[in-house]
């Protein structure tokens, strides 16, 4: 099986996607223009390297790949999971600050630490959870691979749950191991799909509230504990609203994919992606869990904190005005009513410590060329202005210092990230002749 077959495969599934074609632009952002293949290797287009020996069976014939950019897929999981991650990296202001529940080798932990180094981000600092002792070979030695030291980084052979204790894990061959990733502590006899093991060991159970408030701020959290994340996150939903970013969990059943819903919802956080679980009725299954065959995906956005330095990536705006044209004197100081509307999808935080959003301007000679001026800010009135909100600004404005016909170009602009123009949004344009 090759990278097209591996690709070929997701397309039935990309019914329902998650996201849509301009949210997959964040791609072209962190490209690894070094990366190479390499023997014993997948590498992905971060330049993540994954050990083939770590993998499943159909992954394994990768070995020696350098894949491309996962869209719609790639070999362990699909676009909107990369989006959530690559999101929250981008958001990162300084340092990168995450952590993987249901960890099992470590890929969304260290292609974040990947990603974050990418952009020159030197703190990072990374928590991994995996119950499986196997997997948490895997998960240190691909720590090392992508130069993490495991030591330096808080990784735990354990378990999540809502309170400190115990529980029983399935013993896996080792042999097995690299094909066996759906494991999750046991409550009876059996598993949730009904099988039963020769031998199980304990395994520790990590409050994930102890796990929550060992950094004063996370820039992600990913979940994917195999049917636990409704109970661990609804725990300690206060701590998590008042310390993390973003949150991707991974679904296993149509019941956990509304419970999470409601949950972060009531929460106040922000639904930025989602892909409900694929599955197939099958009477008298055990749990609803089992009949499931395709995980779902939510990304979740937490709209106390991500204001600050959050990049946009709906860069849409509607400015009027009632003038169209004025005469001003050369170098003088005017003022402008301007109304300004979000017709994006994000909303713009006005008044945040890092990348605020604020309307200005440039100037335009009659060639239509820019002057090297930029124009003074005009703040929100408050701040957040939502997706289909208007504000009302007076915008001060100083005339270019020599006589001519100019057009004043009105845009928004999200400071030390972009103007609104130069993504194609459609700024407001008056015709002056300064004198």
């Amino acid at each position: 099986m090759n990278v097209k077959d591996i690709t070929d495969a997701h397309l039935s599934l990309q019914l329902f996607q998650g996201y849509n074609e301009a949210d997959t632009t964040i791609f072209a952002e962190f490209v690894n223009q070094d990366a190479k293949p390499q023997s014993g290797f997948v590498v992905d287009f971060l330049g993540c390297r994954i050990r083939a020996s770590s993998l499943w069976k159909e992954a394994k014939a990768l070995d020696g790949t350098l894949l491309g950019v996962p869209v719609p897929a790639d070999f362990h999981a699909e676009a909107i999971e990369w989006i959530g991650l690559l999101k929250a990296v981008r958001s990162a202001v300084g340092q990168y600050v995450a952590m993987e529940l249901g960890a099992g080798f470590g890929p969304w932990s260290v292609a974040g630490g990947v990603a974050a180094r990418l952009r020159g981000i030197r703190n990072i600092r990374l928590c991994a959870v995996e119950g499986d002792s196997q997997h948490f070979r895997y998960l240190r030695q691909h720590f090392a691979d992508n130069g993490f030291d495991p030591d330096r980084h808080a990784l735990f052979e354990a378990a999540v749950g809502v309170r400190a204790g115990v529980a029983q894990w399935p013993v896996i061959e080792d042999s097995l191991a690299s094909e066996e990733w759906g494991c999750r502590p046991l409550q009876a006899p059996e598993d949730y799909t009904g099988r039963h093991f020769q031998s199980t060991k304990q395994v520790t159970l990590v409050p994930m509230l102890d796990l929550v408030v060992t950094e004063p701020v996370w820039d992600l959290i990913h979940i994917d504990v195999q049917g636990d994340e409704v109970d661990i996150c609804r725990s300690c939903i206060d701590e998590l609203s008042a310390r993390v970013r973003r949150i991707v969990v991974g679904t296993h059943s149509r019941k956990i994919d509304g419970d999470f819903l409601d949950l972060m919802w009531r929460a106040g956080w922000v639904l930025e992606h989602e892909k409900p679980v694929k599955f197939t009725f099958i009477p008298n299954s055990p749990t609803l869990d089992a009949m499931t065959t395709l995980d779902g995906t939510q990304v979740w956005r937490n709209q106390r904190l991500l204001h600050e330095g959050d990049y946009l990536t709906s860069f849409s705006q509607e400015i009027t005005s009632a003038i169209h044209e004025f005469r001003v004197k050369a170098g003088g100081a005017y003022s402008i009513d301007i109304l300004v509307k979000n017709t994006g999808t994000q909303p713009w935080f006005g008044r945040a410590r890092t990348a605020p959003v604020n309307a200005s301007y440039r100037w335009l000679n009659s060639e239509g060329a820019v002057l090297p001026i930029e124009g003074k800010r005009a703040l929100l009135n408050r701040p957040v202005l939502a997706p289909g909100e208007s504000d009302a600004l007076k915008l001060e404005v100083i005339a270019p210092p020599h006589p001519g016909s100019y057009t004043l170009m009105v845009s928004m602009v999200q400071e030390g990230v972009e103007w609104f123009y130069r993504q194609g949004a459609k700024p407001l344009a008056l015709l002056v002749d300064a004198e």
